[in-house]
Order: structure tokens, then sequence, then C-alpha cells
């Protein structure tokens, strides 16, 4: 790990620089370690693959603040326990799907069954509130972004760009291929709290039908399935 001075305020630890389960969890590490330690003045720590980027005030400083990193252990692989959420999906609402499934010389369906058939990790939360960079996808069903971005593309939209999927949690302009979308409301800014997972929960996809999707999207009582896994 190297840590690194962003400005006067911020300051960041990058680890191994590749998108990698293993490295993330590292960085996952550090940031429970360091909220374990309540420090004053640490306003904010943000991760993403392998940083972390922590925000402070005034009264600490980038030296007092690496003193204390030096100190700590995260090399602890003790337990811990990860949410794993089950998100509907309706794959009929996939404006990219068949020709992705052309590009991958599949079938739709095998596609769907392929992008169901694992639980993603999200690494980091970014490009909007609430949108997860989930690892873990088949490569055999991986494919490049889009030459051309749409100029919108829907919310709740679940997309593929290379070696990744993803979901839209507001509608936005995207270059992702777009092979499904969910009913599930991802971001809520009068809800508690506005984004329902973190990076390091897991992601389970679930395909559903248009009669479905429509339910669940009329259902103010829905529950998401959500479970937890030891990593």
């Amino acid at each position: 790990m190297e840590i690194k001075y962003i400005n006067e305020n911020a300051m960041a630890c990058v680890f191994e620089e590749t998108i990698s389960e293993q490295v993330n969890q590292q960085v996952l590490a550090l940031k429970r370690a360091l909220e374990r330690q309540q420090v004053e003045g640490i306003e904010e720590i943000i991760t993403s693959y392998h940083t972390l980027v922590i925000y402070f005030k005034d009264s600490i400083t980038h030296d007092g603040i690496a003193e204390l990193i030096n100190r700590l252990d995260i090399s602890d692989r003790a337990e811990r326990t990860a949410k794993v959420y089950t998100i509907p999906v309706c794959y009929d609402y996939g404006l990219d799907l068949a020709e992705l499934a052309e590009y991958c010389g599949l079938t739709p369906q095998e596609v769907i069954e392929r992008h169901t058939s694992r639980q993603y990790l999200i690494y980091m939360l970014g490009f909007m509130p609430g949108f997860p960079f989930l690892g873990g996808l088949d490569a055999s069903i991986a494919k490049s972004r889009k030459e051309t971005p749409r100029k919108e593309i829907p919310a709740g939209s679940v997309g593929i760009a290379n070696e990744q999927t993803g979901m839209y949690p507001l509608a936005s302009p995207g270059g992702w291929n777009i092979i499904g979308r969910t009913p599930v409301t991802l971001f809520d800014a009068d809800r508690t709290p506005a984004v329902f997972y973190e990076a390091g929960d897991y992601i389970q996809f679930k395909a559903v039908s248009k009669e479905e999707y429509t339910a669940i999207e009329q259902d103010s009582e829905y529950q998401i399935e959500v479970k937890e896994a030891e990593v």
C-alpha cells in the first residue's frame, strides 16, 4: 500500500492497481479499521477498486493520519458478514440483449442464465448516486461499451460493460450494453438510507416476467430478498 497526499484536506491509500476481489477486500478492511478508530476530524472515507480516499478537517494532518494507518493491522482475515441482495430483473427490457447474445455466440436465454447464475461483489458506488460497479461477470457474456452512448437510459436498467455488470439507479446517458431492467427503486433521496446496498455487499439477479415486473413496480410494500453471507 502507498499513501499519497491529494491536497491539504485529502489523502489516498493506493493498493495494487488491479480489479481484484482480494485487493478490494483489503481496501474495505482498511476502511472498517479506520472507522473503528472514530477519529475526530475525518469527514468522509470513500473506497474504489483499489484505492481508499480520506477527507479530513484542518484539525488533523496528513502525517497524523498516515501514522495511524501504519499502526493499523488490516491483515486479520476474521470473517465478516456481508449482505446479498436478490434483485428482480425483466430481461424483456434488454435493449441490447439480442445484439450482445449474437456477439457472444449465445442465445438471449443463455445470456440470461449466465447473468443470473452468480453473486456479484459491489466493488464501489460511483458515476451517479447508487450506481454499483459489480465484479465477477462470466467472461463469456462480456462486451465492451457501446461506441455511441445513448442519450438516455431508463432508471433501473441493468447493463454490461467489459467484464462488469451494473445498474442505473436514475435515468441517464450511458454506453453500457443494456440487457434488462429492475422495477426496484435503487436510489430514493427521501429514503433512509437513500441506497440500501454498499461496497462490500453482493448482488444476485433473478429473472422475472413483464407481469411480475409490473406487479413489483406497483407494490409499495415489496420487500427485496436479503440474506447474509460470511466472507
